[in-house]
């Protein structure tokens, strides 16, 4: 079964490009709607004399451009900020509610907007309940999914991930499942003997499996070495949370891959 309908956030940073791109790309594969979500930032955000609806029609351009004549379906929402009383993130998350996949870029700090919150990747995979990819803010995506690895870790968040990412892990033409022992990796994969890829040849994937020790390197750091020593295009793992100070936030590996992240990264919660 594929994705059905995808939803991504347009705004005006040059951000937008990459993150519309792969997600046109995707809806494309998946025989998709894509759905494009503005918000129009309340004005007390915005410099002082911007056209706010100057804004909210040019990122419309710029998504009506994208999707013509190449997805099979689309769809423009924009949300008033001033009138709704929703911010950014609470607007992604409620209608990423209503779609199977949010599309999202890494936060660039070269290409600040005080409408648009640092944490909001994070703040997606965590609140909106859906799959959430993670475009880089630099660099190309021509292939998505080709080369997959899947970053397993014991647990209901790498269980949710797996079964989030099957449309697109029975398009792979390679998977690779990657457990990471040592600090923040998988400290119980010896005490049991679950192959979760004896799960995954149930439907038609045929993965192959490593375990690495850690070694003194952070875990998010061997993903990305991996990934980048196979040719890998898209990076699958579960979202571990964690509170800290009464908040609730990612895990340590998850914050690393949200900072230094080189390739898009699906993460599930």
């Amino acid at each position: 079964m594929n994705f059905k309908d995808i939803l991504v956030h347009i705004d005006n940073r040059p951000t937008c490009a990459t993150r519309l791109e792969t997600a046109v790309q995707l809806a494309v594969q998946q025989g998709a709607r894509l759905t494009g979500l503005y918000l129009s930032p309340h004005p007390g955000y915005l410099p002082h004399n911007s056209d706010r609806e100057a804004l909210a029609s040019s990122a419309k351009e710029v998504f009506d451009v994208a999707v013509d004549g190449t997805v099979p379906e689309s769809e423009w929402l924009c949300v008033d900020g001033e009138t709704s009383g929703l911010d950014l993130a609470h607007a992604l998350n409620l209608h990423a509610h209503y779609h199977d996949l949010l599309v999202v870029s890494q936060n660039d700090e070269r290409c600040h907007d005080r409408s648009i919150p640092r944490d909001l990747p994070e703040r997606a995979v965590l609140g909106s309940g859906r799959p959430v990819l993670i475009v880089p803010y630099a660099g190309s995506y021509p292939t998505l999914g080709r080369k997959m690895m899947l970053a397993w870790r014991g647990g209901p968040e790498s269980s949710r991930a797996v079964h989030d990412a099957m449309p697109l892990l029975q398009q792979a033409e390679t998977v690779r499942v990657v457990t990471v022992q040592g600090p923040g990796g998988d400290e119980s994969f010896s005490a049991h003997n679950a192959d979760i890829c004896r799960h995954l040849e149930r439907y038609g994937i045929i993965a192959s499996s490593d375990k690495f020790n850690s070694a003194g390197l952070s875990v998010g750091d061997l993903l990305l070495n991996r990934c980048a020593d196979e040719g890998v295009d898209l990076l699958v793992m579960g979202a571990f949370s964690q509170t800290r100070r009464g908040h609730q936030t990612l895990g340590e590996v998850g914050r690393h891959l949200l900072g230094c992240m080189t390739l898009p990264v699906l993460m599930s919660h």
